[in-house]
């Protein structure tokens, strides 16, 4: 309903992942039991990932359950998903598990080894209670018998296959000849599976590319003396039949890290710590080794954690959106409920699953189903607390696309984001602190490389809570009573006038052919994606609706936005849509336009001339009516005939002709099947079905022979005008024109009268399908409410306080707070005229002081510092108005988020940055003798990709270190001591001392390890943070002497912002669990010297102190083993401006200057001996440094370490 319909008999499979795996619980405090939503599920590698990072082996049971829901609209996938968790179950051997799951053709062990495994799966499947009572089923549990129906049916398919020995052979040449098309029609070198290896992506270019043509020419994953000579079935079979479709651009590697192939790691560190160095090396062999080892410890932890019971997987086969709306009917209800009850019941949906998750992922299916789609239809899924959270990724470079910069987001929503969020509730993280904590360094080279048609990017949405000096908290006001808006009703109209257009702007001409002129200047396929329909924008509506004042003239304002949008936004078919959008409206409970009060009989004759058609029964007087086009399956041969990359996937809708009126709809229902006969003796005019049409659905579905019924809700008065037809067509659009020839004017595919009861079935509730039903008594309860009458849960009850937005085109530039005063005292003091303030206390709190008296005001968004105040004492009131938050010259805390989670559980959480197990993320060994300062270049690489264009010049204008900008600040010092540790740019340190004019050393930051942030692709300091308190000055005081020579100096700004930094830092990397007498907790302050933040007070709380892995006390300095009881672990990574920005550097900028950013200027603590600039080589008796003759400041031990180190020296003096 909400996603165009569009005709996608010839796609894709996508039985692999196509991006690196991800922690799908990152940012989900370790306490809290994960029960994560994942739609466009695509394969398992996110599970299996989250279960291996997030295991451990060092600290207790595990923390917490996981429940995954996973949805695909792909049942082979579904299928082959509980196929592989089945066999890890099983304890099948790694090395017959990966040809079954990975590889094109596999062996005949393999072969009988899948055919016995699904035959077990078969025979614990019979029905849905055998499948559930399984110990199979107990795990890996089905949310549908739809889903049970479709599954068996690949199954079955496959093992059918794998018994047809006779034409075995004919199968493989048919898929060898599929593989080698790919391969002919691959143009240049495919290099997209270097992506896996994240910040050494330019390391495996060569060896990518190479795998890419091995495995489409061979059909396995590694060499072979000989191919494999068994097809796999599960490669084979898809929806779109028995055809070799798997999509072009697929590897099985790209779901892996490779980083670890090509790094020296430290022993135990990585799965694949024995390889060296291969930089820009052609084998791909120590790509496969070190993916099928990561495999490996996948299946170990599933394995663990489910020997724990601490895991279970419910598996849906099922449109995405469909899947929202069908769980939404628990919570509240997204989209029509009737239709969602229609459909749930037609799946058999059996609700033994969760309905509200904390974490919802949806993989890259913006890409494919649009921004707005997403949002309005999982959000009513999402938990309202401040710690759920919404991931998302997008591929395609449509909506993201740098070329807009700053203003990508902008372009994604057509309107100003911030407003859409205060209005939604919801915003993404990055956007909210101005900083990201996952990189985007593997897209720079790919995109410089390629051809850009790609940029993989991800986000975090979060319900926006009240960040406070003091830290989030469970306490804050609750997310679901968010106060009621009010606006300006023609400011608010050209706000949602700004959306209309960019829902539609496919039907705007100039926006179509400025899309062409883009398109030829890039020499990239035109995109003219269409993805939402009047449903998305009426459901946009329905949101807003609930959140405004009952003092906003809301009939009044959607009236004028629909004759609005009809005729000033630039459609050329917008007329065509009223009648949708008013049905959708009166369905959406948006508005019940006037033609809707009518009766269909009155209606038809006022608004339509003479009727030509009499509804048989008398006593209708339903002013929407379902309408069901039953289209036989050759109506598409036109279609099925030509190419798909010719076609594209075009998008379909159903025509109501009734004499010179023409109304389009596009919000369509499509099932597969033939609809049940009814009786049709009496039938003289328009018979309109009361009772639920039912059918029998057919699984095949483009590949079968049953009609294709598509069904959308019409105004009933339409129906009885004279001529009335109805028909399925094309949209027509530029892409579309040149079937223009073929099938007319009007692009139909299929036309009939409405009068045609075989082709064309009338009535009062959506199509029910009877192949799944329970028992036939659930047809009682089908679509129960009346379709005229459609139910939405009520808007927020109404408080003392009203927030009103000053909305301008496109964007909301203010927010008022209106305090209504009813107490008598506080009435008193306005009447006397008592002295009025304001003082802000949050991103969004303020405190309100009249007089002795104060009273607390929330704003629905973060505001900014500027702060005005209207006060009318006769009508009681005082009006706040804010300026909304920007994300410039924001407090630390707003840019740095951390606050307890959950006070029961002991939970604390760092609101912006992803979680991450040192432990699991391999450590780099760090050997310049032996390996060279160029082969840690990389390092430097991903460090410097954290400045933006702005800040990278802040850096450069100063001969010191820079002051100025805070976040410029912040990630000169990161930069600094990560490339001091590593020692490639002047002397090696690893023990840092942020020290502050006037206040001195403040805190030490002793480095162990350069670890590999596998989740975001990114590297990680793992450290220990002292944070020099009062309390333990006297102790530490005679080692800090040791640091206190050469500093790194910060601003007094820049101090306060680490002190704020440090518990985030602990957070994301804390493996111990906070104790019941945890300052944190006590005080309700994170950190725990917060609000004043002073030096020496205590900072982090002490749970954690001293608790560090056995490595951390081997071969390190007495000074820094004595500190480490007093320290806590940490991880300090890069920060990354966000990946819409238009400050991101591009690869091509910083050629030049990643190697020769310069250091040098800062000055380099000398610690007791000195060492030789390259190798660390301490002078001794028997060695002498020698000073170089060029810069007389660096040392080396021999002429063979200077002449190494003279590239990359020469350039700092």
């Amino acid at each position: 309903m909400l996603h165009a319909e569009t005709f996608d008999r010839k796609g894709f499979y996508y039985p692999i992942g196509n991006s690196p795996a991800i922690n799908l619980v990152g940012y989900l405090p370790q306490e809290i039991n994960a029960e994560v939503l994942l739609l466009g599920c695509g394969d398992v590698r996110n599970v299996l990932f989250t279960l291996f990072t997030e295991s451990s082996d060092t600290a207790n049971e595990a923390h917490r359950k996981y429940h995954f829901t996973c949805c695909d609209v792909e049942g082979a996938v579904i299928a082959r998903n509980i196929l592989l968790m089945a066999m890890i179950l099983k304890n099948e051997e790694s090395s017959i598990m990966w040809p079954i799951y990975y590889d094109v053709f596999m062996s005949e062990k393999c072969s009988e080894a899948l055919k016995g495994h699904l035959k077990e799966l078969l025979s614990a499947s019979e029905d849905i209670y055998s499948w559930l009572k399984s110990d199979t089923g107990k795990v890996l549990t089905l949310g549908s018998r739809y889903t049970l129906a479709v599954v068996r049916r690949f199954w079955s398919a496959w093992v059918k296959e794998l018994s047809d020995k006779a034409n075995e052979s004919q199968r493989r040449k048919s898929v060898e000849t599929e593989l080698n098309n790919v391969v002919k029609n691959s143009k240049g070198s495919v290099i997209s599976l270097a992506r896996s290896a994240g910040p050494l992506v330019l390391e495996v270019l060569n060896a990518s590319s190479e795998h890419f043509y091995h495995y489409w020419k061979h059909g396995t994953t590694e060499l072979h003396p000989e191919k494999p000579p068994v097809p796999n079935p599960t490669f084979a079979l898809s929806k779109y039949g028995k055809k070799f479709s798997v999509h072009y651009g697929t590897n099985p590697l790209a779901g892996f890290h490779l980083s670890t192939a090509v790094v020296p790691f430290a022993p135990k560190d990585g799965p694949a710590s024995k390889f060296l160095p291969m930089k820009y090396s052609s084998d791909f062999t120590p790509l496969v080794t070190c993916a099928k080892e990561e495999f490996n410890l996948w299946c170990q932890a599933f394995r663990k954690a489910q020997g724990g019971n601490k895991v279970t997987l419910c598996f849906f086969v099922d449109e995405a959106l469909e899947l929202c709306g069908n769980l939404s009917l628990a919570t509240d209800v997204t989209g029509i409920k009737e239709l969602n009850e229609t459909n749930a019941i037609s799946k058999g949906y059996l609700y033994s699953h969760p309905t509200q998750f904390n974490v919802i992922d949806i993989s890259n299916l913006i890409d494919h189903i649009g921004t707005y789609n997403i949002l309005l239809s999982v959000l009513s899924l999402l938990r309202k607390d401040h710690i759920s959270y919404l991931s998302t990724e997008t591929l395609l470079n449509h909506e993201f696309d740098l070329e807009y910069g700053n203003e990508a987001l902008y372009n994604v929503f057509g309107v100003d984001p911030a407003s859409l969020f205060a209005l939604l509730g919801i915003a993404v993280v990055d956007f909210m602190c101005g900083q990201s904590s996952i990189s985007q360094v593997s897209e720079y080279p790919l995109e410089a490389f390629g051809k850009g048609a790609q940029r993989h990017s991800r986000l975090v949405w979060k319900w926006i809570p009240s960040f406070q000096p003091e830290g989030i908290n469970e306490d804050c006001a609750s997310l679901s009573q968010r106060p009621r808006f009010t606006y300006d009703t023609d400011a608010m109209i050209e706000f949602l006038a700004a959306v209309y257009k960019k829902l539609f702007a496919i039907e705007n001409a100039a926006w179509s052919i400025r899309q062409i002129e883009r398109g030829l200047q890039r020499e990239g396929r035109i995109n003219f994606l269409q993805h939402n329909t009047r449903a998305t924008y009426s459901l946009l509506l329905q949101k807003i609706k609930r959140v405004t004042s009952e003092t906003v003239p809301w009939d009044d304002l959607v009236e004028k936005l629909v004759l609005y949008v009809t005729s000033k936004c630039g459609s050329l078919i917008a007329s065509c849509f009223l009648q949708e959008q008013d049905v959708l409206n009166h369905l959406h409970c948006v508005k019940t336009a006037d033609i809707l009060k009518e009766h269909p009989s009155l209606a038809a004759f006022k608004y339509g001339g003479p009727m030509g058609n009499q509804i048989n029964q008398f006593e209708y007087s339903n002013v929407l009516t379902c309408v069901t086009l039953s289209v036989p399956i050759r109506a598409f041969h036109k279609l099925t005939m030509r190419d798909m990359m010719e076609i594209g996937n075009p998008q379909l809708q159903i025509t109501l002709s009734c004499g010179i009126l023409m109304n389009q709809f596009c919000a369509l229902h499509r099932r597969f099947g033939k609809l049940d006969a009814i009786d049709s003796s009496d039938s003289f005019g328009v018979r309109i079905q009361k009772e639920v049409p039912t059918f029998k659905e057919d699984l095949s579905g483009w590949i079968g022979t049953s009609d294709i019924l598509y069904s959308c809700m019409v105004p009933t008065w339409l129906l009885l005008l004279d001529g009335c037809k109805i028909s399925l067509a094309i949209v027509v659009n530029p892409m579309t024109t040149f079937l223009i020839e073929e099938l007319g004017p009007f692009l139909n595919l299929f036309e009939a009268s409405v009068l045609d009861h075989k082709k064309v079935r009338l009535s009062t509730k959506y199509p029910l399908a009877t192949s799944f039903l329970d028992s036939p008594a659930v047809l009682t309860s089908a679509g129960k409410p009346d379709n005229t009458k459609a139910e939405v849960p009520g808007p927020p009850k109404e408080d003392t306080s009203n927030s009103k937005l000053a909305p301008e085109p496109s964007e909301v530039r203010s927010e008022f707070q209106l305090l209504m005063l009813g107490d008598k005292i506080l009435v008193k003091l306005l009447e006397d005229r008592a002295a009025i303030s304001i003082t802000k206390i949050g991103s969004s709190t303020v405190r309100i002081h009249l007089g002795p008296h104060s009273k607390l005001v929330a704003f629905p968004f973060p505001v900014g510092e500027a702060i005005k105040l209207s006060v009318a004492r006769k009508s009681k009131y005082i009006e706040i108005n804010a300026s909304i938050y920007d994300g410039h010259g924001t407090p630390v805390y707003y840019h740095f988020p951390v606050g307890i989670a959950d006070k029961s559980l002991r939970s604390i959480v760092s609101w912006h940055m992803h979680r991450i197990n040192l432990d699991k993320s391999p450590a780099v060994l760090i050997d310049l003798t032996k390996h060279g300062k160029i082969n840690y270049e990389w390092i430097n690489t991903v460090a410097t990709f954290a400045f933006s264009k702005q800040e990278r010049a802040n850096i450069n204008s100063s001969s010191t270190k820079y002051v100025g900008d805070l976040m410029s600040e912040i990630k000169e010092t990161i930069h600094m001591i990560i490339i001091r540790h590593l020692g490639i740019q002047g002397f090696k340190n690893s023990t840092f001392l942020l020290s502050c004019v006037g206040v001195g050393g403040y805190m030490v930051i002793y480095v162990k390890d350069i670890r590999v942030d596998l989740t975001g692709q990114s590297i990680t300091a793992d450290c220990a943070l002292i944070p020099l308190e009062y309390s333990i000055l006297p102790q530490l005081a005679p080692h800090l002497v040791h640091f206190s020579k050469a500093p790194i100096m910060n601003s007094p700004e820049e101090l306060k912002a680490w002190l704020q930094i440090a518990p985030s830092l602990v957070e994301r990397c804390r493996t111990w669990k906070h104790k019941p007498n945890c300052e944190y907790l006590r005080s309700e302050r994170v950190p725990s010297s917060a609000p004043d933040l002073e030096i020496g007070e205590p900072l982090i709380c002490s749970c954690g102190k001293g608790i560090f892995p056995k490595a951390f006390y081997d071969d390190v300095d007495p000074t820094i083993k004595f500190l480490l009881p007093y320290a806590t672990r940490a991880a300090l990574g890069p920060l990354f401006p966000p990946p819409y920005s238009k400050e991101l550097q591009s690869l091509q900028e910083l050629i030049p200057k990643i190697s020769s950013l310069d250091l040098s200027k800062i000055p380099h603590p000398r610690q007791g001996k000195r060492g030789c600039a390259l190798c660390g080589k301490e002078e001794s008796g028997d060695l002498k440094l020698m000073r170089c003759s060029a810069c007389r400041k660096v040392e080396y031990c021999s002429k063979e370490c200077q002449k190494k180190d003279w590239k990359a020296h020469k350039k700092t003096h």
